[in-house]
């Protein structure tokens, strides 16, 4: 908890639930915790009000002494109108105009509904594009074509694109081929988005660890081989970590500690139904920080919720200080559930085999790692925008 709480003075990103329907409605979504559900056609789809809002975020942009980025996100939220984009987009340009205040726009997305219309208005508006995407598939029901069909047009449109994979099965064992159509579409960024054990699939322990840890290791060396154009930043530095820690025995927290990603402070989730949660993740752990249209106000429990997010978890403290993986993770969510112990076994499995890889393979670790720290050191900047935040790479 910071003393700025709850006035959102530090916030430099939030998330804005316009519709809990989606096209998709994969059976592994993690949004299972945010009330997405299927969209059947006969049924009338559940928008949120566009005038509302742009009232909060109004709210937030006036709180707010940083820099702010929000996020269209769902259900899927090229479900909506597009004279919703429009009023909205209509209420805050009057309100920047006159406020000298900026907002960046992202949309998180499964992309596979894309109409002309909506490209000429989000390029008017410079929105990134954040995609939920399985990979290189060809699977029907996923709609595959199409959405790899409109990630071309995207990028041929010149979007800002970056994309969360899958982290199924299926689709780590196409990530080569996928890494190979990024590259060869400009997508610089994108993320390994393992299947969180909040999700309706509960699908976390059903990967294989050592599958996991070899598409890691392959995701970076691919990253190598492509001069870091198209690259995993998470994985990424897990390489830094091990050249660090393990290579050069530099000194580093031998402790496990949660992760300070500030969520309730720098960032924040607004629901379909009007309420505030530090992240969308955990909604039902953490409890809403406040209703939207009280805002600056807070409910009581709002400075809990937060701590909760920040709290040393006993059942990471005891398990990863005795891991072999410590130096190259180090870091957990606080909220993570620890009832699913299949779960947590399958993820911390993973990233020992992945440390047992890099010792195997020490060699190529090491080259791996001193080309990106080249690379960092040549292209400061070169960072990902990720769904409307500002990143820093460890």
């Amino acid at each position: 908890m910071t003393p700025n709480f709850p006035t959102f003075t530090d916030l430099n990103s939030v998330t804005l639930q316009m519709i809990t329907t989606c096209n998709l409605s994969c059976d592994y979504c993690f949004q299972d915790a945010c009330n997405v559900s299927a969209s059947p056609e006969e049924e009338a789809q559940k928008i949120v009000d566009p005038l509302e809002s742009a009232e909060i975020v109004i709210k937030l942009l006036e709180l707010s002494n940083t820099k702010l980025g929000m996020v269209f996100s769902g259900g899927e939220p090229l479900l909506v109108p597009i004279d919703w984009y429009e009023t909205f987009f209509h209420v805050i340009d009057r309100y920047l105009e006159g406020s000298g205040k900026t907002l960046e726009y992202s949309i998180q997305t499964n992309i596979s509904i894309l109409k002309p219309a909506i490209i000429d208005l989000f390029k008017k508006h410079n929105v990134h594009f954040s995609i939920h995407y399985d990979g290189d598939l060809d699977d029907q029901k996923l709609l595959s074509k199409k959405r790899r069909d409109n990630i071309v047009t995207l990028s041929e449109k010149g979007f800002p694109i970056s994309v969360l994979v899958v982290g199924t099965v299926e689709s780590l064992r196409a990530l080569p081929s996928t890494i190979d159509f990024f590259n060869k579409n400009g997508v610089r960024f994108y993320r390994l988005n393992f299947v969180s054990s909040q999700g309706r699939g509960h699908q976390v322990s059903q990967i294989p660890p050592k599958l996991r840890a070899e598409t890691e290791f392959e995701a970076a060396f691919l990253a190598s081989q492509c001069d870091f154009s198209t690259r995993e930043n998470v994985v990424m530095n897990k390489f830094l970590f091990y050249y660090n820690n393990v290579v050069c025995n530099n000194n580093y927290s031998a402790l496990p500690r949660p992760q300070m990603c500030r969520a309730g402070v720098y960032s924040a989730y607004v629901s379909a139904d009007g309420l505030v949660y530090p992240c969308s993740f955990f909604t039902n752990i953490t409890g809403p920080i406040a209703k939207a249209k009280d805002l600056p106000l807070c409910m009581e429990g709002g400075a809990k919720a937060i701590e909760l997010c920040e709290a040393p978890n006993s059942y990471y403290y005891e398990k990863c200080r005795k891991c072999s993986a410590l130096p190259i993770c180090g870091e957990y969510c606080a909220l993570t559930p620890v009832t699913d112990t299949n779960c947590m076994e399958s993820f911390c499995n993973s990233q020992v085999m992945l440390r047992d890889l890099m010792d195997k393979n020490s060699e190529i670790a090491q080259l791996i790692a001193k080309r990106f720290i080249a690379h960092k050191q040549a292209y400061p900047a070169d960072i990902p925008r990720s769904c409307g935040t500002r990143t820093k790479e460890g």
